[in-house]
């Protein structure tokens, strides 16, 4: 008599999640550390109830790691800062994270409203606050980044697939304020925009989830208030005899 034994077949590894942010404007900085953080996110597998962390993945945005200057969000104002663009990649793949359903453990929204994503789906990195989601799938996952220059992609890849959209809801508009600073270099009576104004968002995010192209259940994941952005108007004081001599 023979005994025959039937092994299960193992599952079939395949995209699960996928989300995609376009940064094809940006200067060269931004794009150079746009492109670094991804790589180092690139390939890193994920077992099941292990936590992910960007900040480990990533390490300390400096010159030291790689990182070049770029426009950074810091105290409500947009200044030049050491690993500008990293939030990009943090956001990407904390959208992609939600796609594939996995546990947000951490997340922190920026100060202001940022370009790349909607309200409500940011994830602002920085020494002080990570992203971190926790694989809690019944197997491993792997995580791809893909960075061409246009477009940043970020993949999860597994055996568990779930139909997750998301939705961002706007629930109040808050107005811009405008600040007047005197120029010396600028005629008397002329006006001229230094920083134009953005105006705060109050916003919350939802997960939707779809079972047969059917909505069965909408989940609030985070409510968040976003600052508006001071306009800033230069006002000349300069007299024409005070420029003459300029």
């Amino acid at each position: 008599m023979t005994l025959r034994v039937a092994f299960a077949e193992a599952p079939e590894v395949k995209l699960i999640a996928h989300f995609s942010t376009y940064y094809g404007e940006s200067g060269e900085g931004r794009k150079h550390n746009i492109a670094l953080a991804a790589r180092k996110i690139s390939g890193a597998v994920l077992y099941p109830e292990e936590e992910f962390s960007f900040n480990d993945a990533v390490g300390r945005r400096t010159e030291a790691n790689g990182f070049q200057k770029a426009y950074i969000i810091s105290d409500g104002e947009f200044v030049e800062g050491v690993g500008g663009g990293v939030c990009q990649v943090s956001s990407t793949l904390y959208n992609c994270a939600l796609l594939a359903g996995l546990d947000i453990s951490q997340v922190r929204a920026h100060s202001l409203p940022v370009s790349y994503v909607a309200p409500s789906f940011d994830a602002m990195v920085s020494t002080a606050s990570d992203l971190r989601f926790v694989n809690t799938l019944s197997s491993p996952i792997t995580i791809k980044m893909i960075a061409d220059g246009k477009y940043l992609r970020a993949e999860i890849y597994g055996v568990d697939e779930a139909n997750i959209r998301r939705r961002s809801q706007t629930l109040d508009t808050l107005p811009f304020s405008t600040e007047f600073r005197d120029d010396a270099t600028l005629p008397l009576g002329e006006e001229v925009v230094d920083a134009y104004g953005a105006n705060g968002i109050v916003s919350e995010g939802y997960l939707d989830y779809f079972e047969d192209g059917k909505l069965v259940r909408s989940v609030l994941i985070r409510r968040d208030t976003y600052a508006p952005k001071k306009q800033i108007i230069l006002r000349g004081t300069a007299l024409p005899e005070q420029q003459t001599k300029t």
